[in-house]
């Protein structure tokens, strides 16, 4: 691979987690001829959200056997695993999420060729060469391609939660900030709201800190995720891919497949490899559809615990520390100490105190109202739009970004979370992973495919050159 000074391309990566980290990482390994710019404004790349915790509580939901970054190396991680933490892990070891995030950033350690931006990148603007990236500190960067990394946003914002209940710190609106634990009474009650992963998040880290408290955890349908265990795989995928694009043929498949003797986590496993491609033949109508009435009920069998955490929530559940109340969250207030929590549910409405409300909803997937100056420019000027179903953003199927007019980028990319705005399935390390190789690969074409030399490696323009150049202008 040509030195930095040899390179006149450059590709600029917003978004320094797990996806921009494999992005960065397979360019390298297929040898880019391009100067990689990764952005992020942490220090520390790699981690992400999922991977920054502090908690060694919080494991993988994947098996280390299956989550490999390198797809070419299925027992990649597993040899690192057993090397670098702990000699005994098998591939049914569920490992810490914090020892995954080391694991990718020894993979970036083993790769020379990118240069580090630790920046906020506040706007972009296409021009006739490529694209220019604009920083929070003024500065701007020039590129002939850009991949947007983006991954999680804070969750959405609640209904109904009262001013005065976020001044008096009754009610977070980030799971994942440590001021949401700060000085929580070891006894007082707590209420989460959502019952997903990252709700199970949310319990391990209270009981970590030593909370004793009863923990009260509200959403629609009062289901935590169900546990991993082990099963004889299927050889065929259960939903096979000539069956009718409909919602109920795919639930009726699937169903036929268990009751003719495949364990269920068996059934859903299989279709792994083939979920996306599914869920891409269905039409918009049974898409909506499967979003109201199947999501959830997905969502539990396929994002399931790792077996020593499942115990944890059970044992919680057993011993009444852990209640689990079905309904909607209408209205959070603030009492004199404690917040009061209002909930309809099927059978009428329900109220209780809590000294702390926590919202664990999981990420905002609707990216034209996260807190991001960088996406609120983007779909403003059209530049970017959301999925179908109004989520993540708009791509063709190699993760080209698509505008308002319904171009197809060739100057834009995404991966990762970004991308749910048309897969049902792209969070996951299998996805995530696979999507950087083929993306690399589809870069290294576009680069050939560019005229002339956009920009120079190291283009970066100082806030004064960029205030030059806009009066200049």
């Amino acid at each position: 691979m040509a030195t930095t000074n040899e390179l006149s391309r450059t590709i600029v990566v917003i978004g320094g987690g797990v996806s921009g980290a494999l992005t960065v990482l397979h360019l390298i390994r297929q040898k880019t001829p391009a100067q990689m710019i990764l952005i992020d404004p942490r220090p520390a790349l790699g981690l992400g959200l999922a991977y920054s915790t502090p908690s060694l509580r919080h494991l993988l939901n994947v098996p280390a056997g299956k989550i490999s970054a390198l797809p070419d190396q299925p027992d990649h991680f597993l040899s690192w695993l057993r090397r670098n933490y702990d000699a005994s892990a098998t591939e049914k070891t569920f490992a810490p999420r914090a020892i995954f995030g080391r694991y990718i950033q020894s993979l970036l350690a083993t790769v020379s060729g990118f240069k580090q931006e630790i920046a906020v990148v506040t706007d972009f603007r296409t021009e006739k060469f490529g694209a220019v990236v604009t920083l929070d500190s003024g500065g701007e960067i020039k590129a002939d391609l850009v991949v947007f990394a983006t991954g999680n946003f804070d969750p959405a914002p609640l209904p109904g939660i009262a001013s005065d209940a976020v001044t008096k710190k009754l009610y977070f609106n980030n799971a994942w900030s440590e001021e949401t634990y700060k000085k929580l009474p070891v006894h007082a009650p707590v209420a989460i709201i959502g019952t997903g992963l990252t709700a199970v998040d949310v319990v391990l880290r209270l009981r970590e800190l030593g909370h004793k408290g009863k923990i009260i955890a509200v959403s629609r349908h009062g289901i935590f995720p169900y546990r991993h265990q082990d099963y004889v795989p299927m050889l065929h995928s259960a939903i096979p891919l000539d069956t009718p694009a409909t919602a109920v043929a795919y639930l009726r498949a699937l169903r036929a497949a268990i009751r003719t003797g495949a364990e269920w986590r068996a059934a859903v496993d299989s279709l792994r490899a083939t979920t996306n491609e599914l869920w891409l033949r269905l039409p918009i109508a049974e898409k909506r559809r499967f979003r109201r009435h199947l999501q959830r009920r997905w969502d539990v069998v396929r994002h399931r615990m790792a077996p020593p955490i499942a115990d944890l929530i059970d044992a919680q559940i057993e011993s009444g520390l852990l209640e689990v109340h079905e309904g909607y969250l209408t209205a959070v207030d603030a009492s004199s100490d404690d917040a009061h929590v209002i909930v309809r549910t099927h059978n009428g409405t329900e109220d209780f105190y809590a000294n702390r409300v926590i919202n664990s909803t999981g990420p905002n997937m609707d990216y034209r109202r996260v807190s991001s100056a960088l996406l609120q420019n983007l779909f403003g000027k059209g530049t970017v739009t959301a999925g179908p179903l109004g989520t993540g953003y708009h791509c063709d199927e190699k993760g080209a970004l698509i505008n308002a007019r319904g171009r197809i980028s060739e100057t834009i990319f995404s991966l990762g979370p970004g991308r749910l705005g048309d897969l049902i399935e792209s969070i996951a390390v299998f996805e995530i992973r696979q999507q950087a190789v083929d993306l690399a690969a589809k870069l290294n074409r576009q680069l050939s495919l560019l005229k002339a030399p956009a920009s120079k490696a190291g283009n970066t323009l100082t806030e004064a050159e960029a205030s030059k150049k806009r009066v200049a202008a």
